[in-house]
């Protein structure tokens, strides 16, 4: 192989890994919550199907879902249906929920006493979390006073997360989408050195 052909090919390589290595990934598709998740409310599961009363951030009410293994990495998006089977909050109280993946805060959801019951669609788009989806949760985050209720919510509503899979790569938890600046100078070494082969070769011909 003549070295020209191999500084291109050693181009072209490096470029398709910088560009080439990041595609959209599918959507990753769940149930929550699940009777698999973790509970803290007032009751916890008040039957096979509903799951409260939340209204207290002092007593930790939140719901958090755990995912084994769901092979799909670096989130950017959150779909969740919500289904509140139960609202007793009065006079304009909500109860107001941190919406965290990985435990990392994502962004938010409120439901008040003007919302009534029924299902609603939380849609959120943030930064990526990278690294593998591990977890999903609802955290009360404000304390409705004693006596202006609560909420309860159904079992199983539909959920998917979005993101960017980095192929190849995604194993690396802590990879980034912009190459260090460290690939950069490798790249230029080497083009420098094979470069300067050419050269060489090149004057050897001339001669």
């Amino acid at each position: 192989m003549k070295i020209s052909t191999l500084l291109l090919a050693t181009t072209s390589g490096f470029l398709a890994i910088i560009t080439g290595s990041i595609h959209a990934a599918p959507a990753y598709h769940f149930s929550f919550p699940a009777a698999s998740a973790s509970v803290t409310a007032s009751a916890g599961f008040i039957d096979a199907n509903e799951i409260g009363h939340f209204w207290s951030a002092s007593n930790g009410d939140k719901i958090q879902q755990n995912f084994t293994d769901s092979e799909f990495y670096n989130v950017t998006g959150l779909e969740l249906d919500l289904n509140v089977t139960s609202n007793t909050l009065t006079s304009d109280a909500s109860v107001d929920w941190d919406v965290l993946i990985n435990g990392m805060d994502v962004g938010d959801w409120s439901w008040s006493s003007a919302s009534g019951i029924g299902s609603t669609h939380l849609s959120l788009s943030f930064a990526p979390v990278i690294g593998e989806f591990k977890s999903l949760a609802l955290v009360v985050k404000n304390d409705v006073p004693v006596g202006f209720g609560s909420i309860a919510l159904g079992l199983d509503t539909p959920g998917s997360v979005s993101g960017v899979s980095y192929s190849g790569w995604h194993a690396l938890e802590s990879v980034s989408a912009v190459p260090e600046p460290e690939t950069y100078g490798m790249l230029l070494a080497g083009m420098v050195v094979l470069s300067c082969s050419v050269r060489r070769n090149r004057a050897a011909q001339t001669r």
